[in-house]
């Protein structure tokens, strides 16, 4: 599934630490857009997989970040899994 990252932000994690979230949005089941969002913890193995996301996230503030192979941890919630291996396809200017 592809993702557009719109915002990514430093937050503190509820177990302590501080942690990345990325917020965006992606289509539903129906076609229609809808927000999502997922938590990065740098503790956690997954955390290099994400390197290059949240890079160009960082460093396009203001853009939408395209990025494929993302999948849902919570569709109800709007949650990414954060163990999908995202790859980004495309900068584009808002």
């Amino acid at each position: 599934m592809q993702v557009a990252i719109v915002k990514i932000s430093k937050i503190n994690s509820q177990y302590g630490g501080e942690i990345i979230r990325l917020d965006g949005h992606h289509q539903d089941e129906t076609g229609q857009l809808v927000k999502g969002y997922c938590f990065i913890d740098p503790k956690n193995d997954n955390w290099h997989q994400w390197v290059e996301t949240m890079e160009a996230a960082a460093t396009n503030r203001g853009k939408y970040i395209l990025v494929d192979h993302i999948h849902m941890k919570n569709r109800a919630k709007g949650i990414w899994d954060a163990d999908s291996r995202p790859q980004v396809i495309d900068i584009i200017n808002r």
